[in-house]
């Protein structure tokens, strides 16, 4: 293949032990959307042996991720099938008693073992219980069925935003912790970035963009992309490049075609935008960048088909063209058709 995802695997295994040993804590590493674009499989490969806990966002990622590792991994979003869970030993998140019973009613019929989180919604206001009499029923019911939970968790929305909604989340939390049965082996987690900074009285912390270099600067990046020069034209002044005549050339000129586009992740925002590197030199973007592939100026570069081209290799420096986050530039990557190798 032409392109390739290359993935740092000292700076993924640095990234880790850096983030726990300021959490002093487990981690659980989020992989979802094929982990933020890196890859699932090739993200477990390497973290498979460093690592108790995988989380990804809905049932069919969970399933998936248990076909390359036997550790954990929990389902944070809503599950369709509950028993298809079970039966391929994924965890999953509980939102409400109702959920619970529902859950149990499967466990029984087919004898199965529910690995369950409780979401605490202490303010994110996207899943999970708000109030402890709610807790309680739950709790008094996983009694009766002679269950218990996985784990119980909550995820922190403002962290760098606003320090007193914070430690109202805080203290919400901390208040459910205490209903749950002191014999039970229940882990208590959290998330939301830079959690590892508060100091939590929990067991582990779930992390994201973190593991994969950003959103803080002792993190070190683990992807680049890199692809070649499959074609090259010769372009006369005043004729146009790409579609809807996204460029016109202002004088007689040289492009590469780079077998890359938007079908791969590559933001159409990059159009006449995008600066890559081709033989130590820059080469600018020219003209609005196709689905499969985009061109860039190579008039003043001497390289031939076949040289290979640096197209990325830190999304911070994408992230602000596009007038988006390195957590859109990565896991627009999830659509990557090339092949993804670790070094």
């Amino acid at each position: 293949m032409f392109s390739k995802i290359f993935l740092n695997s000292k700076n993924l295994l640095y990234n880790v032990d850096k983030i726990e040993e300021i959490s002093q804590k487990k981690t659980c590493v989020m992989i979802k959307a094929n982990a933020y674009g890196h890859g699932m499989k090739e993200i477990i490969s390497i973290l498979n042996n460093r690592i108790d806990f995988f989380g990804v966002s809905n049932q069919s990622e969970g399933i998936l991720a248990k076909k390359y590792t036997n550790k954990d991994v929990i389902v944070f979003g809503a599950c369709e099938d509950y028993r298809q869970c079970m039966l391929n030993d994924v965890s999953f998140a509980l939102f409400s008693y109702n959920d619970t019973k529902k859950i149990i009613k499967i466990a029984e019929k087919y004898n199965l073992n529910p690995k369950m989180h409780l979401c605490i919604n202490t303010g994110m206001n996207r899943y999970g219980i708000k109030n402890e009499k709610e807790l309680d029923k739950i709790i008094n019911f996983l009694i009766k069925k002679k269950y218990e939970l996985a784990g119980i968790y909550t995820h922190f929305s403002s962290l760098t935003t606003d320090r007193d909604y914070t430690e109202k989340q805080k203290e919400k939390f901390y208040k459910f912790l205490n209903h749950i049965p002191k014999d039970w082996k229940t882990i208590r987690h959290a998330g939301g970035g830079r959690c590892i900074f508060e100091k939590l009285d929990v067991d582990m912390y779930r992390i994201g963009l973190e593991i994969y270099g950003y959103g803080n600067e002792f993190v070190k990046p683990i992807l680049s992309v890199e692809s070649e020069i499959v074609d090259i034209q010769k372009v006369n002044r005043g004729e146009h490049i790409g579609y809807l005549c996204g460029y016109t050339a202002d004088c007689d000129m040289v492009v590469a075609t780079i077998p890359l586009g938007y079908g791969d992740g590559l933001p159409r925002k990059l159009s006449n935008k995008l600066v890559i590197e081709i033989n130590g030199k820059k080469a600018r973007s020219t003209g609005n960048i196709c689905m499969d592939a985009f061109m860039v100026d190579i008039s003043k570069i001497n390289c031939k088909i076949g040289d290979k081209a640096k197209i990325m290799d830190n999304a911070s420096d994408i992230a602000p063209i596009i007038e988006s986050t390195e957590y859109e530039v990565l896991t627009n990557l999830s659509k990557f058709r090339g092949e993804r190798i670790i070094i």
